[in-house]
């Protein structure tokens, strides 16, 4: 399999990795163009598209396209259309970037897990992947992330609460 994540991770995460698998022309990276989101609705809610923007001097920056509702929860708030250093705590962007970074530079997914340091959600505990996308099949152009938000039961976080997954 092309992306592979820890067995114990999230089955979500896991659908995605395997989705994106069967996706990918041989030898190849999947792109964007590749994703049919009528294929897997229920992943939609916890779904991140960043773009990857080369600054003049190399260094990447990268731009929310589309932050699903369940990620949307997660945060407080929209982040799309925002550059992640300026949507998320300053505190925390030079680890996300190393993370980013990192799944962009090996062509592999990065998987984390870590808990909200946002107010009135340190309770809350993610688990993301990060998967490289390349339009051409070969130089990673965008990220697709999947980021699920539980408590310390296991429930899912959703809409202020916490139910059942």
């Amino acid at each position: 399999m092309l992306f592979e994540l820890p067995p114990d991770s999230d089955p979500r995460l896991r659908h995605l990795a395997e989705y994106l698998t069967s996706k990918a022309p041989a030898g190849r990276l999947p792109g964007r163009q590749h994703i049919i989101p009528n294929e897997i609705p229920e992943l939609l809610p916890y779904l991140t598209l960043l773009s990857i923007v080369e600054r003049e001097s190399g260094d990447l920056r990268y731009r929310f396209r589309l932050v699903g509702t369940h990620v949307v929860e997660l945060f407080g708030f929209d982040p799309t259309g925002k550059f992640v250093e300026e949507a998320l705590p300053p505190e925390r962007t030079p680890d996300i970037l190393k993370r980013y970074n990192q799944t962009v530079r090996t062509k592999r997914p990065t998987y984390h897990v870590g808990q909200f340091q946002q107010k009135g959600r340190e309770h809350v505990r993610f688990e993301r992947a990060a998967f490289p996308l390349a339009r051409n099949g070969e130089d990673v152009d965008m990220l697709i992330l999947i980021r699920v938000g539980v408590d310390a039961r296991g429930n899912l976080y959703r809409h202020g609460d916490f139910h059942l997954r």
